[in-house]
């Protein structure tokens, strides 16, 4: 099959939707796909590359509306490509309307994934989701042959799947379980930060304006009613405009020294960070968090994970078995939850890490492709 990709970016740009891009991108390439990714050009220079046999064009980039990059070349680029499925990624209405378009000019069938809602991030913003999901949305939605939701519980509970609910089929997210795998080794990271005997909690996640659903407000609120003699230390990894501002919140609650904001780090250092953890956090405030792919890095490297209860984390996490859930905005019982899990019994703790191992395997990249591949082939021989 021709497979054309179309998404926001693409790494070196790191994201969710970037990592899902990527990795089906690879796999079906090494189950003997041609496969073409479109995305905007940042952090890079306009241009066509090929990485490991990917045809990846980079499109320049106009402006930014919502956060979603305008291509103005890429209505014309996808009506010149040729394919036999196009594949494209929300939530970006301005891909997902020009991909259906072009789908519908060209008769070639076009399958969307659903990384999540659009998120009201302001009160602007939740006037133009209002908006776009009851005027844009139903108009091009329907050009799509089937719409790929990331867990049960999202494409159960949104209301804009909802309306295509004959066209939802549901693919969960995959991870790369050789990258993160419990033989990693973490002491380099210890090392680093001066983080032995003591209890390491992780985040992952961009500290953007974008990104502020992820809740790491909640999580030193949380880390704030601990009693500082049992040292648990957070280490926060991601950087953005709400660094400062996570900082100043940080001190205002007197956890500095049990803070630590590492940056950005590379590909390749990411999963000794996870190594280096006792449970990796994500307390998501809404349905923005579509899925958490940080939850099923952490449980490849046999990491326990807590995940509020929003969005698709409650279609990753059983309470119990491969971490914890607790409730949204509620710093009170995320930090109680912490300190049952940090100091209550070890064989727990290490069964929900070899669970979560379990899981990961069962959503490798390498199964999670080849369930899109199939969905493919059903799509053409119909």
């Amino acid at each position: 099959m021709k497979i054309v990709i179309v998404n926001s970016f693409f790494p070196p740009w790191r994201g969710g939707a970037e990592t899902y891009a990527y990795n089906l991108a690879v796999h079906l390439k090494r189950r003997g796909h041609e496969v073409t990714v479109m995305c905007s050009n940042p952090p890079l220079e306009p241009g066509i590359q090929t990485v490991g046999g990917l045809n990846i064009e980079r499109l320049r980039m106009s402006r930014r509306i919502y956060g979603t990059p305008v291509m103005p070349n890429l209505f014309s680029r996808l009506l010149s490509e040729p394919a036999d499925i196009l594949h494209a990624n929300f939530p970006s209405p301005y891909i997902a309307f020009v991909t259906a378009v072009v789908s519908k000019l060209k008769r070639i069938p076009a399958v969307l994934t659903w990384h999540n809602d659009l998120p009201p991030v302001t009160r602007t913003a939740g006037m133009l989701v209002t908006l776009h999901d009851h005027l844009v949305l139903p108009a091009y939605l329907d050009c799509y042959s089937k719409v790929i939701a990331t867990s049960d519980r999202y494409a159960s509970t949104s209301n804009n799947l909802r309306r295509v609910r004959t066209k939802v089929v549901v693919i969960r997210n995959g991870v790369d379980t050789e990258r993160f795998n419990p033989n990693v080794k973490g002491s380099r990271i210890k090392d680093k930060f001066k983080l032995h005997d003591c209890k390491i909690v992780l985040f992952v996640g961009a500290l953007t304006e974008w990104h502020r659903y992820k809740g790491l407000d909640v999580l030193l609120e949380a880390l704030s009613q601990i009693n500082q003699s049992r040292r648990v230390r957070l280490l926060v990894v991601g950087d953005g405009a709400l660094k400062e501002e996570y900082q100043q919140l940080a001190s205002s609650l007197k956890i500095n020294d049990s803070v630590i904001f590492a940056g950005d780090v590379s590909d390749v250092e990411l999963p000794e960070y996870y190594a280096c953890s006792d449970i990796l956090v994500l307390p998501s405030k809404d349905r923005s968090e579509g899925f958490g792919l940080t939850l099923l890095e952490a449980n490849a490297t046999g990491k326990p994970a807590i995940g509020s209860s929003v969005g698709g984390i409650p279609s990753i996490i059983r309470d119990g078995y491969n971490g914890a859930l607790v409730p949204e905005n509620n710093p009170r019982a995320l930090s109680s939850k912490l300190v049952e899990l940090l100091y209550g019994d070890d064989p727990i703790l290490t069964q929900m890490g070899k669970n979560g191992r379990a899981l990961a395997e069962s959503l490798d990249w390498s199964v999670v492709a080849r369930e899109v591949e199939g969905l493919y082939q059903s799509i053409l021989t119909t």
